[in-house]
Order: structure tokens, then C-alpha cells, then sequence
């Protein structure tokens, strides 16, 4: 039995939720990759052709290859020692126009939420797939200039779509490889052990599984080309911006290996820097963490700040918790202080100073009872006649009209 789900008016706008937001989601980015594969087939087919051509003719020309000529576009002219000239007309297929387009929208519709990884990924990814394409052809005429067309094209319809295939599958592994991030930052490696170290405390199901600790070795330092963006490229306004929106992406598991009162200390610390500077932190503390000082210093220190604009759905997301939190905690304390109490609910019972006698003299006071409201009276109804009134029949204490029948 499933549940249809129907969008809603909220503030004037239609807001669809569940799974028809879902089935939304995938329906859009299905055709956001169509498109991108109709546009980029429509205006970048006769491009790659012409280029691709002259890219292969200019390389060959440059290892001293002058018997291949790219005068006609899209086409490569190879002149034979015997006179015979080759006619290699480069098609869409030959080109990589179609894997170009393809690891396009494939980043697009999936791989988008890695932003600049993905499109610095793609970029090499792309590149490497032009650069095997071109091999392929350069292979291709130089088969067709030494050897004729025969071998031509037996080395470009065969030898050429497997290396055309590995070609495809090394361009998107390197453009995953690029795009992913590395090991040291990722939440587990392919064998399954987290290299963040996420504490055990904070181990849920579907996390991922853990293996057996392990030691690290020592972390060296290395070279990385955002390293290098952010020290000699970038302007120092530019990378603490881009740095700052790392850190409130990032999950410091660091904090969940500390004891409670250095987790409530940097908690508090966390959240004085402002409820979006590490947001991910804060809402993996309220997640994941277990102890009850460590929530209540995260609660108490959320709400000493709800002066801070609401700038995105995490922070909305641990205002609420915050104040759910201290609802609730307010709400158990006063559950237990009726309990500790230990009144009963119709009598009190209090003791007195005992007397010289010794004697303890125990007094109760009854609760004097609720006194109950009289009813109501109810206001009575007029008698309705036994037979309805009608033109034949008068109403009782009428003049009685005379018969002229």
C-alpha cells in the first residue's frame, strides 16, 4: 500500500515533497543529460572532426611525417611512395565527440555536487580521451601511409574500436580519480577501514563498517595542486573564503576521541566562531554524540546565539534541535522533581519537631475536595399539540368558527 504524495500550497508556491520530489529530481536530471548530449552532438561534432584531423596532421608534420596533408576539412590526405592517395575522412565516430559529451553529462547529472573537483576532473578527463583519440588516428595513417588501405582499415576498425573503448573507460576513471576525493579525506577507503577515525562512540548503522585499528603511519606532507591554487594563485581574500566553506562542509571527528569535558569545551569554542563556520561539526555532535553534559553545553551554546540569521537549512536544522533539546530537558527535570517529591496525590504528609516525650507526631491534611458545579437547568420545552395544525383542524383555544354547511 503506498502513500501518493500531492504538492502542496505553502506561502503562495507549490512545494512538492517525498517521493514525487525524487522522481522529480531524477526526471530533470535526465533531461538536463539529454540535452547536454543534443546540444553537444549539434555543435560540436563538425568541430572535433576538423580539429581532430588537424591536430593528427600537424603532430605527424612535426616528427617529420610530409606525406599526410589536412587541405580538405575533416579529412586526412596520406600520398603513398607509388602514387596512391588515401582519402582518410574523419567521422563522428572517429572523433571523440560522442565520449566528450558523454563524461559531460555524466558529471553533470551526477558528479555536480563536487563542484570544482568535478570540473577540474572532467578537464583532465576529457583531455586524456582527445589525446588517445588522436593516437588512434595518427596510428590509423600511418598504418595507411606505409602499408595501404587494407591495413588502414583493419588497424582503424578493429585494433581502433578496442583502443577507442579503453580510451572511454580510462578518461572516466581518471576523471572519478580526480573528482573524488583522496584517501586521507575520505569517510573509508576501498578496503572498507575509515581513514577519517571516526570514533566508536559515534558508529551507527549505515556508516559503513570498521575494521580493526590500525597504526597510521606518519602523514607527510605533500605537494597538490590546490595547495599550490591557494598559496601562489589565489588572492588571499578569495582562498580564506573557499577555505571557510571547506570547513563548514567538514566533520572534525577529532571531537568524538575527547573526553566529556574537553567535547563540551569544544563545542562550546566551535559554536562561538558562529553556527555556520562548522556546522557539519555541530550537527554530527548532535547526531552521533551520546553523553548528556556534551548535548547540554551544544544546546545551552546554540541558544545564547539566536541572534544569528537562519543563512541555510543546517543551521535551521540545529536551532531546532537546540530548542527541542532544552524543551525536553526542561520538561524531564520537572518530571523528576515531582517524583522526588514523594507527595501523594490526595494527602500531604509533613513531620513536626518531636516532643519532649520522644513521641513523633505525624499530622496529615487532607486536601479538601473539588467542589462540583450544579447542573444546569434545563429550559423547557413547549408542548407541541398531538395532531399537527392544519386549515380542518384549529388550534386549541381558538373561537370556534360556525359551520355553514
Amino acid at each position: 500500500m503506498t502513500a501518493t504524495v500531492v504538492p502542496r500550497e505553502i506561502r503562495g508556491r507549490v512545494v512538492v515533497r517525498g517521493g514525487a520530489r525524487r522522481r522529480l529530481v531524477v526526471l530533470v536530471e535526465l533531461i538536463v543529460a539529454v540535452s547536454i548530449c543534443l546540444v553537444g552532438y549539434r555543435y560540436g561534432a563538425t568541430w572535433f572532426k576538423e580539429h581532430e584531423a588537424r591536430w593528427t596532421v600537424a603532430i605527424l608534420r612535426f616528427f617529420g611525417e610530409e606525406r599526410v596533408s589536412a587541405a580538405i576539412p575533416g579529412h586526412i590526405l596520406m600520398f603513398r611512395d607509388d602514387g596512391q592517395i588515401l582519402d582518410g575522412a574523419v567521422t563522428t565516430s572517429c572523433s571523440s565527440i560522442l565520449t566528450v559529451i558523454g563524461l559531460t553529462a555524466l558529471t553533470v547529472s551526477v558528479l555536480r555536487k563536487r563542484r570544482w573537483h568535478a570540473v577540474y576532473g572532467l578537464a583532465v578527463g576529457l583531455v586524456a580521451v582527445v589525446i588517445a583519440n588522436d593516437l588512434r588516428l595518427i596510428a590509423s595513417a600511418l598504418a595507411g601511409v606505409h602499408w595501404g588501405q587494407p591495413a588502414m582499415v583493419l588497424f582503424h576498425d578493429w585494433v581502433g574500436t578496442v583502443w577507442t573503448l579503453a580510451a572511454t573507460l580510462m578518461g572516466f576513471l581518471i576523471m572519478v580519480w580526480l573528482t573524488l576525493p583522496i584517501s586521507e579525506r575520505a569517510e573509508q577507503d576501498v578496503a572498507g577501514r575509515h581513514t577519517a577515525r571516526r570514533p566508536n562512540s559515534w558508529a551507527r548503522p549505515g556508516l559503513g563498517y570498521r575494521t580493526e585499528e590500525q597504526e597510521a603511519g606518519p602523514n607527510a606532507r605533500r605537494r597538490t595542486i590546490t595547495g599550490l591554487m591557494h598559496r601562489y594563485v589565489l588572492p588571499s581574500r578569495v582562498s580564506r573564503r573557499l577555505a571557510a566553506r571547506r570547513e563548514a562542509g567538514r566533520i572534525d571527528y577529532r571531537i568524538g576521541h575527547l573526553p566529556p569535558e574537553e567535547r563540551a569545551a569544544t563545542v562550546r569554542a566551535l559554536v562561538a566562531d558562529g553556527l555556520g563556520a562548522h556546522i557539519a561539526s555541530l550537527l554530527a555532535v548532535a547526531t552521533y554524540e551520546e553523553d548528556v553534559t556534551v548535548l547540554d553545553a551544544l544546546a545551552d551554546a546554540i541558544a545564547a546565539r539566536q541572534w544569528e540569521p537562519v543563512t541555510n537549512d543546517r543551521i535551521a536544522a540545529v536551532r531546532l534541535w537546540a530548542r527541542g533539546w532544552l524543551f525536553g530537558r526542561r520538561s524531564g527535570r520537572a518530571e523528576a522533581a515531582a517524583e522526588h517529591a514523594g507527595l501523594d496525590d490526595d494527602t500531604q504528609q509533613f513531620a513536626v519537631p518531636p516532643d519532649d516525650d520522644g513521641t513523633l507526631v505525624r499530622s496529615v491534611r487532607a486536601i479538601p475536595p473539588v467542589p462540583v458545579p450544579a447542573p444546569r437547568p434545563v429550559p423547557r420545552q413547549p408542548e407541541r399539540p398531538a395532531h399537527p395544525r392544519s386549515f380542518a383542524r384549529p388550534a386549541p383555544g381558538t373561537a370556534q368558527t360556525e359551520d355553514v354547511r
